[in-house]
């Protein structure tokens, strides 16, 4: 078979095809990013608004951008780790118990109203 009509049988076998969830899987198939074949903006479709994918390589950069966007990531690092020191281990230890049983549906839990009501008579208002 040569490559027209293999690319017409396809065409011809995707206008036929009811089935949704196979359509979407061929859309995402057809959408990821690639190296080969034909870029997504030469396609003729009309896009629906999606983000580009971001292709580092596309780009050089300086030393300059690279330190900065390692120093970048080293403190937001650096503030997640500061953050993680304000409570201690037993303090994580129970939220972590306490997020267990609010996914199980356990505990108990209050409306922001209620939240908002508790607050302002701790602070007697």
């Amino acid at each position: 078979m040569d490559l027209k009509s293999l690319k017409l049988e396809l065409l011809e076998r995707i206008l036929l095809m009811e089935d949704e969830t196979r359509l979407l899987a061929l859309k995402r198939l057809l959408d990821a990013p690639r190296g080969y074949g034909i870029p997504n903006e030469h396609l003729s479709v009309v896009k629906e608004g999606e983000e580009p994918y971001l292709k580092l390589e596309d780009r050089n950069y300086s030393a300059a951008e690279v330190r900065k966007i390692v120093e970048d990531i080293q403190k937001q690092k650096d503030d997640h780790d500061a953050f993680a020191e304000l409570l201690s281990p037993e303090e994580w230890a129970a939220l972590d118990r306490e997020g267990e049983q609010a996914e199980r549906g356990e505990g108990t839990f209050h409306t922001v109203e209620e939240v908002m009501a508790h607050l302002r008579k701790d602070l007697g208002k």
